[in-house]
């Protein structure tokens, strides 16, 4: 593996990360720019605007000649100095081109291009001689723009007290967002629909659709040794925006030392959704792959001991209703060599899991469950462990323990871990939020650890992903949403069907989640909880094509599979794709995305709480016909009182042909599209 890139400088591309092009054109240097520097898109359509007013870095965005955001400040406020938005001048503007392709490990794209134009201006406040740079690329759907503090005297170390970034948007445009919260479960709420001037404060990613139908999602790209940002509206200015940093213990945002480039600010920019969920600029603003040898990251799907305790059917802790047994964790393997899935998770296995979740080491299993028989019995199968790490926030000791645990299981043959840190979060002997600079460092070294132990991480109440994937491509996917477990809680009925017509175009638009589809008995109330899944089965199935994750859980359980004729389409279905499409999204009303893996499709239609019929076109098929095996709500399916009745034909298609599907209320369709005999 090669050395970790240094956080505060630029890295250059991993030797076979560029497949064709040029990663940057030679630097130019311009003249001394009067107060204003414009950098355009590739395409020209897109145009960045930085000015200097009244001594303040200001940008403003501009599309097809409409401004989409209007003139906004800049700057950073550091303890015991003037603030870094006021009093300075702008020095020079060195810009350069950017083209590359690359191969991501897993992706919803095989290949991927990187084009864009970038401009690092140079500003300096002649009262203190602190030098500010402003690093701005614009792509052709959307820009990011960082904050780089160079190498100073005066600035060996220092405290960031604020970051006064501002994005002026259509106060009148619709919005998708979460409330800005330092909870650890901030990020698993619902996403609510607002007209933005009603937004008062939001966590990123946060999306939008203005009146002449131009979507942005506002986020940040590269978030290492930095908060996460959330943000505030300004009271007197509706659509207007500020950068909100998560506070440290003691108050400041971020104490820093030497060089340092902050994560980008990033909007993504498009002209219908689909631009906005097919859009890899997040993934393009972070650092080419850090690790020299990937053979051993391993994308597919995966079972395990996990809704069934969720459903109160077996418990966490020891017991004659223990979940995590020898057997149990047997039967799930027979279930992932039939499901064609890559590994078994067991929730519970290790010692002292469950109850207080105190006195874990993480590598002690219950006397019911052999861990050695396990591991045996799932490679003799072509199958993979991945073992559950709850930490509860008792952060101290999983760091003092890190390498211990992560050595030992590369020992063992186990290549991935599922981390938790549910509730509190101690660290350094110190209560604070899952998403301050010091929580947000924890998680890289974690990943970091990891991947020197050949080992991939699935992380649950973690910081929200913001493309470092690219880098550290053994962050396999995350939590950070209210996936099928919000489904299990009384009180509220779950996640109401609309919030999956947004996730693509939100959550999603960071990275991978683990969202935990596929509960096809979405009835399944073992413990008379009195909840259930909000959706229909087909649905289910349709959740496949629509979120990506390369691991990715096919979530009930052995017995409900068993008996569910949409199994079927479960079996061989990949985690990670070849080509991604968006076809036919309304936010918040339904989406049809479709992805393909060698020369077989997957499509996915899912709809609100709204019955609909929708028009498919298939242009996205190659030549020839193809066998389309469709998995669709039957007709007496019903969201509320029939939701389990699923309906399976196959017909011929083509390119040319147009599906019509009818979808009920919380329901959807899955299709899986092969090239058909000749």
């Amino acid at each position: 593996m090669a050395e970790a890139p240094n956080r505060r400088a630029v890295l250059g591309a991993t030797a076979g990360a560029v497949l064709a092009g040029a990663l940057a054109a030679p630097a130019g240097a311009s003249a001394v720019p009067r107060d204003r520097v414009t950098i355009a898109s590739p395409n020209g359509r897109l145009l960045v605007t930085v000015r200097v007013v009244d001594g303040r870095l200001c940008y403003q965005v501009a599309r097809n000649g409409r401004n989409l955001v209007a003139l906004s400040g800049l700057g950073l406020d550091l303890a015991g100095r003037p603030s870094l938005t006021g009093g300075l001048v702008l020095e020079s503007a060195r810009r350069r081109t950017i083209d590359e392709t690359w191969r991501p490990v897993w992706g919803a794209d095989a290949l991927v291009r990187n084009q864009a134009r970038e401009c690092v201006l140079r500003t300096v406040q002649p009262a203190t001689g602190i030098r500010l740079d402003l690093i701005v690329r614009v792509f052709d759907d959307g820009i990011g723009f960082r904050y780089r503090l160079p190498a100073q005297a005066g600035l060996d170390t220092y405290t960031v007290t604020a970051e006064r970034t501002e994005f002026s948007l259509q106060p009148t445009a619709r919005s998708w967002s979460l409330a800005a919260g330092t909870d650890w479960n901030a990020d698993e709420r619902h996403y609510r629909q607002a007209r933005l001037a009603d937004v008062e404060t939001a966590q990123t990613p946060l999306s939008l659709a203005t009146q002449n139908d131009e979507y942005i999602v506002v986020h940040e790209a590269a978030l290492i040794d930095y908060p996460s940002m959330t943000l505030a509206a300004d009271a007197d200015r509706p659509g207007t925006f500020t950068s909100e940093l998560i506070s440290l213990p003691d108050g400041a945002k971020a104490h820093l030392e030497g060089e340092f480039s902050t994560p980008w600010r990033a909007l993504v920019i498009g002209g219908r959704p689909g631009d906005l969920a097919e859009s890899h600029l997040i993934e393009n603003l972070n650092e080419p792959c850090a690790l020299t040898d990937t053979s051993w990251i391993s994308p597919g799907t995966y079972v395990g001991v996990w809704w069934e305790l969720q459903r109160r059917h077996t418990t966490w802790t020891e017991g004659p209703r223990h979940g995590a047994t020898t057997e149990r964790a047997k039967r799930y393997i027979d279930l992932a060599r039939e499901a064609g899935a890559r590994s078994v998770l067991a929730e519970g296995w290790n010692t002292n899991a469950g109850g207080s979740w105190t006195g874990q080491d993480f590598l002690t299993p219950r006397d019911d469950f052999d861990l050695p028989e396990v591991l045996r019995y799932a490679r003799a199968n072509g199958v993979g462990f991945i073992a559950h790490n709850e930490t509860r926030g008792f952060v101290d000791y999983y760091e003092q323990h890190l390498d211990t645990i992560f050595a030992r299981y590369a020992e063992l043959g186990i290549h991935a871990v599922k981390t938790g840190y549910a509730t509190k979060f101690v660290l350094g002997g110190v209560n604070r939020s899952h998403f301050d600079q010091e929580a947000v460092r924890h998680y890289q070294r974690v990943v970091e650890t990891a991947a020197r132990h050949k080992i991939m991480i699935n992380a649950h109440e973690a910081i929200k992903p913001t493309g470092l994937a690219r880098t550290y491509p053994n962050m396999m996917t995350g939590e950070g949403v209210a996936g099928m477990e919000q489904h299990n809680y009384k009180g509220p009925l779950g996640n109401p069907p609309e919030q999956a017509t947004i996730l693509p175009f939100t959550r999603f638009m960071g990275g991978p989640a683990d969202y935990t589809p596929g509960v096809l008995n979405v009835t399944w109330d073992p413990a008379g909880l009195g909840t259930r899944v909000q959706t229909t089965s087909a649905a289910q199935l349709a959740l496949y094509s629509v979120f990506f994750s390369p691991l990715q859980m096919l979530a009930d359980t052995p017995e409900n599979y068993d008996a569910h004729p949409g199994f079927a389409y479960l079996r061989d279905i990949p985690a990670s794709w070849d080509e991604t499409r968006f076809l036919d999204c309304v936010i918040g009303d339904y989406t049809v995305a479709a992805r393909r893996k060698g020369d077989t499709w997957y499509l996915g239609a899912i709809t609100d709480e709204h019955d609909r019929t929708l028009r498919v076109p298939l242009r996205f098929l190659g030549r020839g016909p193809y066998t389309a095996e469709i998995y669709s709500d039957a007709a007496d399916t019903s969201w509320h009182d029939n939701p389990l009745p699923i309906d399976v034909r196959t017909r011929t298609v083509r390119a040319s042909t147009v599906l019509e599907l009818r979808l009920v209320a919380g329901g959807g369709t899955a299709i899986r599209f092969r090239p058909a005999p000749h």
